[in-house]
Formats: structure tokens, C-alpha cells, sequence
């Protein structure tokens, strides 16, 4: 068995124990919350109940009648009111998470590259991220509005904040003799700074951009739920409002889903960029070519007399 094989049958092992560990905690905690909700749903709950009952956030179309309206809970309604929060949602990490990225990097390169810059930027950030996310949400819906643009710019601002102190950690560890030797050749600062300094910090970046991708979805949830009148974080407040645990569990499950599949969508393609780094873990490909080549060059028969 390979190395990637292993890896899936490990990760499925450990979802599966987590499946039944929740459906064996269920059994156990038969508690229920208003409106007879379990606290701790079932699969079966989950699937048979909570999922249908996400319909009742369909506001009609595309052939499927709305609940709202006198039309039957229906699982196309739910999966059709789950797809356009998510798109909403979708919106405002994409937008959030650029507008961030851009900014902080931005912001970072300008304090690395200039003493001005450093002496006049760099107290002030380095007091604003000592700030709680969550104690800044109220701010933002009051200068901004609970919508969509303020939540952009909520997400924009938490992710910026990662990105400047990743971008100027980065830019202190590019080895020194980088520069040097560029420096020996002729090459001007603007030269170094394109061919050299760019390239050296993107791998540490990379690590700062993975961090920024997780929080870019607590970020958006915090920020829909204050206020927002559309998204993921809209259906989580208005399942709080009468303990629908089971419904609260499907959001959570997209938000690990989505948040899962955004890391791994930037890990591989990233991983891709920096091949040339060596620091970046390389897969025994030359290994495995040369085994299969000993294989292939094997006589077929015995020793021959």
C-alpha cells in the first residue's frame, strides 16, 4: 500500500469512528430542547428531519414551490436554499479573503521595504491585531451596515492583519546572502526585490495564507451572524432562536466541508508553485521509477547454465 493510500484509509478510519461516535453519543444524551429538538440529533434526525427542514429557507423557484408559500417540505427545496446561502456565503469569503490578501501583503512589503513606512504603519497594526475578531464585529455593523459589504470588509480586515505580520516575517527570513549575491551581479534594488525577495518569501506566505483560509470562514460566520439577512450564518440564527440543533450540525458540517476543500484546492495548486523550494516535501518518485525499473530489467527465467 502507498503512502497516499494510507493516508485516505487513515482519514476515512477516522471519519467513520467520528460517524459512529455521534451516533452512539446520540443514544446516550436523549435530552430534548424547545420544540421536542433532541439536543444531540441522530443520523437518522439529522437526515430524515433537520435536512428536509431546511426547505422551510426556500423562497420559491426553479419549479420547486417554497414552504412559505403552502408548498410541501421537499429535499429539492432544502438543497436549493442550503446552494444559495452558500453562494452568498461563497461571496463574501472570495471577496473578503482577495481584498485581505492584497492589502495585507501589500501593507507588509511597504513596512519591510521602507523605515518610513515601518515607523509609522507598523505600531498602529500591531495594535489593531491585538484586538479580538469578534469584538470588532459590533464596530463593523455599526460604520458599515450588517450586509454584505460590511461583512466583505470584515473578513478583508481579519485576514489583512494575518497577511501583514506573515508578509513581514517573511520578508526578515529571506536569507541575506540572497541579496548579496544579486547585489555582486548588479542587479538594482527593484531587481532584487522582483526576482529575489518575491520569490524567496512566497513559500513562507503560503503558510500564512492557509491560516487566513480557516479563519476567512469563522470570520464570515461571526460577521452573518450579527445583523446579515442572507447566508450560511442567517439559517444558524434563526435555528438558535429555537434550539434546532440539528439544523445548527448541517451548517457547521458545510462550513468544515467548504473550508476543507478551499484548503486543499490552494495546498495542491500552491504546492505546485514553490516545487523548485527545498523545503517543500518531495514524493519518492524517483524512488518508486528506479524500483520499477530494477522490476522491469529482472530476467523472466533462472540463471541461466
Amino acid at each position: 500500500m502507498n503512502f497516499g493510500a494510507s493516508r485516505l484509509l487513515s482519514g476515512l478510519t477516522v471519519l467513520l469512528a467520528l460517524v459512529l461516535g455521534w451516533e452512539l453519543l446520540s443514544h446516550i444524551v436523549t435530552a430534548k430542547g424547545s420544540y421536542d429538538e433532541p439536543l444531540i440529533p441522530g443520523w437518522d434526525y439529522l437526515i430524515g428531519n433537520s435536512l428536509l427542514r431546511m426547505s422551510d429557507y426556500w423562497g420559491g423557484g426553479f419549479g420547486v414551490p417554497a414552504p412559505s408559500e403552502g408548498g410541501p417540505p421537499t429535499y429539492a427545496a432544502a438543497l436549493l436554499a442550503l446552494g444559495q446561502a452558500s453562494l452568498v456565503t461563497f461571496e463574501r469569503v472570495g471577496l473578503g479573503t482577495v481584498f485581505g490578501v492584497l492589502g495585507g501583503i501589500g501593507l507588509g512589503l511597504l513596512v519591510a521595504s521602507s523605515d518610513a513606512a515601518r515607523r509609522l504603519i507598523a505600531p498602529t497594526v500591531h495594535i489593531i491585531r491585538m484586538t479580538p475578531f469578534l469584538a470588532m464585529i459590533p464596530l463593523f455593523n455599526l460604520w458599515f451596515g450588517a450586509n454584505t459589504f460590511g461583512i466583505i470588509l470584515f473578513v478583508a480586515y481579519g485576514i489583512a492583519v494575518i497577511m501583514f505580520i506573515g508578509t513581514i516575517n517573511a520578508v526578515r527570513n529571506v536569507p541575506k546572502v540572497y541579496l548579496e549575491r544579486a547585489a555582486t551581479v548588479g542587479a538594482n534594488r527593484a531587481t532584487i526585490f522582483r526576482h529575489v525577495v518575491l520569490p524567496a518569501i512566497f513559500p513562507e506566505i503560503r503558510a500564512s495564507f492557509l491560516l487566513s483560509f480557516g479563519l476567512s470562514w469563522s470570520l464570515v460566520v461571526g460577521g452573518e451572524l450579527l445583523g446579515a439577512q442572507s447566508g450560511l450564518g442567517v439559517i444558524v440564527t434563526y435555528a438558535l432562536q429555537f434550539a434546532y440543533t440539528g439544523r445548527v450540525m448541517i451548517i457547521a458540517f458545510l462550513f468544515v466541508i467548504y473550508a476543507g476543500l478551499s484548503f486543499a484546492l490552494f495546498d495542491a495548486v500552491s504546492r505546485r508553485i514553490i516545487i523548485w523550494h527545498p523545503q517543500v516535501e518531495k514524493k519518492p518518485v524517483a524512488a518508486q521509477a528506479r524500483r520499477r525499473s530494477v522490476r522491469g530489467t529482472r530476467p523472466a527465467g533462472g540463471i541461466s547454465q
